[in-house]
C-alpha cells in the first residue's frame, strides 16, 4: 500500500468514526497524534476482573479453575479497567492473592475504548513492590507448570498459590 492509500484509508476511518460520536475516545490523546496519550492519576480498588463480572452480571468466568485471576481496577463509578500486560503491569495483573481488594493510586495512560490502563506508577495501600513481585513470580511458576501439563483440547487446570496471612 503506498502512502496515498494509507492517508485515504485513515481519512475514511476518521470520517466514519466522527459520525459515531466516539471520535474523541478512539485514541487516548484524542485525534492530536503529536500530543500523545493523556496521563491521568486515578484511584480505585484492585479486583479480579473475571470474578467481578461473574458476581455483577453473571458472566461464566472460571477464574481459578481454568485460568488465572487477573487483577484490574474498579473505579468509583463501578467501571472495570484492565491493565496493559507489560513490564510494569504484569506483576500487578498476576499478584491476585496479595492485591485483590486493595486500594490503589495509579498514574498512567488510559485507553477508554479498550478500558485499559498502561501503568506508569502505582501506589498500593499497605503493599511493597517487593511483595508484588514475589506474589506474581509464584503465580507465574504455577501458570507455567499448568501450561506444560495441559493436554490438547483441554484448558489448563491451575492450583493457585495462596499468600500466607
Amino acid at each position: 500500500m503506498n502512502l496515498t492509500r494509507k492517508h485515504f484509508s485513515l481519512f475514511v476511518f476518521v470520517v466514519l468514526l466522527s459520525g459515531s460520536g466516539i471520535s474523541q475516545l478512539s485514541l487516548a490523546g484524542g485525534w492530536d497524534l503529536d500530543k500523545g496519550p493523556n496521563v491521568s492519576t486515578i484511584q480505585g480498588k484492585l479486583v479480579c476482573i473475571g470474578c467481578s463480572l461473574m458476581g455483577g452480571v453473571g458472566s461464566n468466568s472460571q477464574c481459578g479453575t481454568y485460568t488465572t485471576h487477573n487483577i484490574g481496577l474498579r473505579m468509583g463509578d463501578g467501571s472495570l479497567w484492565h491493565f496493559v500486560n507489560n513490564q510494569t503491569g504484569h506483576d500487578i495483573i498476576f499478584a491476585h492473592n496479595l492485591l485483590d481488594g486493595k486500594k490503589a493510586t495509579i498514574t498512567g495512560f488510559m485507553y477508554p475504548i479498550a478500558h485499559m490502563i498502561e501503568i506508569v506508577s502505582i501506589n498500593i495501600d499497605g503493599v511493597t513492590d517487593e511483595q508484588v513481585s514475589e506474589a506474581a513470580y509464584k503465580e507465574d511458576q504455577l501458570i507455567g507448570k499448568a501450561l506444560l501439563e495441559r493436554k490438547k483440547g483441554e484448558a489448563p487446570a491451575i492450583t493457585h498459590y495462596m499468600m500466607p496471612e
